[in-house]
């Protein structure tokens, strides 16, 4: 019977993480809403640059849930949620988190960016020469596939201005996006490279404010950092020494049905939950 209702619940879980959104009228087929679920998980791919199967990737989005909830369920049926919910959330965190530490790594490059088309615009030359040599500059692999996009559009006569609007579309940090932003400008209204070059010289002044202030700020939220990671190491650190020291004054929390089933999974996931909420009010966005 716990096994049923846990099922039961795993299921509603499931139904209520992948149905939240609306549904357009006349797609509520399972084929319709499996075709919505394959273009958003697509779209994740894309937006990551992860040269994957969507298909493969939206297996492993809905079989993990019940393979976690497999798991958990030899534990308790809490754990056994929990990991359904985990499953649920995982794949996507983790596509998340390649995209913004992905992102980051590019966002660091942009005044060595901006430095290398301000250097080859003084020194006379075209928008297209001084993204070539950008691109022979540059180490970071999105910049350089963005860079080559750019490049080989515009032999295929496509304007400069086009491909660098569709390269900003899918740019969410502060200077990489102003970069894009002025040089889209400035071919869309064929300004003259020698104007061009006042232009990038004030933003590389805006960008370098913008780096030595995010460096500031993340020096100072550092040491927040070390703190929330002390301070989250204390309760599970006390809970293993008491448990190694003294187990029977554990007993209630090891013994026990309350303890197993609901106060250790509670804990944990208040522990988890307090570390997120840390991490998110300690973080800067560049």
């Amino acid at each position: 019977m716990d096994v049923l209702a846990a099922t039961c619940g795993a299921l509603a879980i499931l139904a209520l993480g992948l149905g939240l959104q609306k549904r357009p009228p006349g797609t509520r087929s399972l084929r319709g809403w499996l075709r919505r679920q394959r273009d958003r998980r697509e779209a994740e791919l894309r937006a990551a640059r992860i040269h994957a199967n969507p298909d493969t990737y939206l297996a492993l989005t809905l079989v993990a849930p019940v393979v976690l909830f497999a798991v958990g369920l030899v534990q308790s049926i809490v754990f056994a949620v929990i990991g359904a919910v985990a499953g649920l959330l995982l794949p996507r965190f983790y596509v998340r988190f390649l995209i913004r530490s992905h992102a980051h790594r590019s966002e660091a490059e942009a005044p060595k960016l901006l430095q290398v088309l301000l250097a080859n615009l003084t020194a006379g030359s075209t928008y297209l020469d001084a993204l070539r040599q950008a691109r022979i500059s540059a180490q970071d692999d999105w910049i350089q596939e963005d860079l080559d996009y750019v490049i080989q559009r515009f032999l295929l006569d496509v304007p400069l201005e086009t491909s660098i609007r569709e390269i900003r579309a899918r740019v969410h940090s502060r200077n990489l996006s102003l970069i894009w932003d002025n040089l889209a400008i400035c071919c869309a209204n064929r300004v003259p490279t020698q104007t061009a070059r006042a232009l990038f010289t004030e933003l590389a002044s805006t960008i370098q404010f913008n780096v030595q202030l995010a460096n500031e700020v993340r020096a100072r939220a550092s040491g927040q950092r070390i703190q929330i990671w002390l301070l989250a190491l204390i309760v599970p650190g006390m809970y293993l020494y008491l448990r190694l020291l003294n187990p029977e004054f554990l007993s209630p929390l090891n013994d026990t049905s309350l303890g197993r089933y609901v106060l250790v999974p509670v804990a944990a996931l208040l522990e988890v939950l307090g570390l997120y909420l840390s991490y998110r009010l300690s973080r800067f966005e560049a």
